[in-house]
């Protein structure tokens, strides 16, 4: 349906509101001082919250990047209301490129075994592996991730935005073609970089779904995101043309694609369970001992079990204040499940090699600073970019499919 079919509601110009200056400030500054502290403790323990941080945020702005992708070329309709805000979710990327640089220019050492001359030289397998796992390699391959993901959400944000000033509907079919491609070099990249970033923390394991994993949890976590900045918006006076079915929608994201995050999940964990082989079982046994094992199973529950109990019932997914409580914990279970992908890794290598006492799961305010910190700068660059255009896409040609979405 076109946009002259409805009418267009009236459109209050973006303002960031001071409860969102006030929040990104007090997290900035609580997260700097939990980061400071953090590598005065250990600076194992530093980079190893630097690194979950920067992946969680990257991925928010990945999945983000890829829903609107998606939706472009499958030419969906509901999605056009809360389209600047999947946009101004892909700013935070600069940022996660100096994040990861940093790590792979500082903190290398204290994360990757492989990056250690002394192991690498008396480990057969890490030397026939040394084509990817050497710290050249590493930067390079950061570079090329973030341009290709930079280039690709800079095109669909200048169609988007350019289609507002003329009304051209080519520019629809210009993000359809830039959609389908970023989606190819999404799952590439995507790929590539879980087994850089993240697999690499254990380089003698490997999973052959490894990648598809850190997508979905990506893909959830931006789902969520959206959610609460949805309603956050509403609350300042924002977003009048969203509805109970908008919420239905981003509902069933979550209850959704949750589940499938679940599937990969067990996907992965039964094919190493019954194969039981040494290479591919020493990832478990490690997250399975030394009190791990209940943040194991806790990580299961935050991002499936309890989700997809509350989203089950329509009525739920009609709620924003179950909405948004489901988001909070699907945002929190993908900390959690980062957390379980690398401290086990990275304490291990610390105590091994570095001689720290760490022994089973630890929490503090060292865990907190990097995340609360990037969560901050995450507030404050998409803020911006919200300012950069309408609220929302008046002259998309699927406009009038939005305003007039039902289930």
């Amino acid at each position: 349906m076109g946009a002259h079919h409805v009418e267009i509601p009236a459109e209050k110009a973006w303002e960031m509101p001071k409860s969102w200056m006030t929040t990104a400030m007090v997290l900035i500054a609580v997260g700097l001082a939990g980061t400071v502290y953090g590598f005065m403790d250990a600076s194992w323990r530093g980079w190893s919250n630097v690194l979950i941080a920067g992946v969680y945020f990257t991925g928010v702005a990945l999945g983000a990047a890829f829903q609107f992708a998606v939706y472009s070329f499958v030419n969906g309709g509901w999605w056009i209301g809360v389209k600047r805000i999947m946009e101004s979710f892909t700013t935070f990327l600069p940022v996660g490129m100096v994040v990861m640089l940093l790590i792979g220019v500082l903190g290398m050492h204290d994360l990757y075994e492989w990056s250690v001359p002394e192991i690498m030289e008396n480990d057969a397998l890490l030397q026939r592996k040394s084509a990817m796992l050497n710290t050249t390699g590493w930067l390079v391959r950061v570079v090329v991730y973030f341009s290709i993901w930079m280039t690709t959400t800079f095109l669909m944000r200048k169609f988007s935005r350019a289609q507002d000033e003329t009304g051209d509907a080519k520019y629809t079919l210009f993000n359809v073609r830039v959609g389908a491609i970023h989606t190819v070099f999404f799952a590439l990249t995507v790929t590539f970089a879980s087994l850089d970033w993240l697999s690499s923390l254990e380089p003698h394991w490997f999973s052959t779904i490894f990648g598809v994993y850190q997508f979905i949890g990506m893909f959830v976590c931006a789902a969520s995101m959206l959610v609460l900045f949805v309603l956050s918006m509403q609350k300042a006076g924002y977003l009048s043309w969203i509805t109970e079915d908008h919420y239905h929608d981003l509902g069933k994201m979550m209850f959704a694609f949750g589940t499938f995050w679940a599937y990969i999940w067990v996907s992965q964990y039964m094919l190493i369970w019954y194969s039981n082989i040494p290479e591919e079982t020493g990832y478990y046994i490690v997250r399975n001992h030394d009190g791990w094992l209940a943040i194991f199973f806790l990580n299961l529950a935050c991002n499936w079990v309890l989700p997809f109990l509350i989203l089950m019932p329509r009525g739920n997914k009609r709620n924003p204040k179950i909405l948004a409580l489901v988001a909070g914990m699907l945002l929190f279970g993908h900390w959690l499940d980062l957390y379980l992908q690398i401290m086990p890794a990275t304490s291990h290598f610390a105590a091994h090699h570095h001689g720290a006492s760490v022994h089973g799961p630890f929490f503090g305010l060292q865990e907190l600073g990097p995340i609360l910190l990037l969560g901050g700068v995450f507030i404050l660059a998409m803020g911006k970019m919200l300012g950069s255009a309408p609220l929302l896409a008046r002259k998309d040609p699927y406009v009038g499919e939005a305003l007039t979405h039902h289930q």
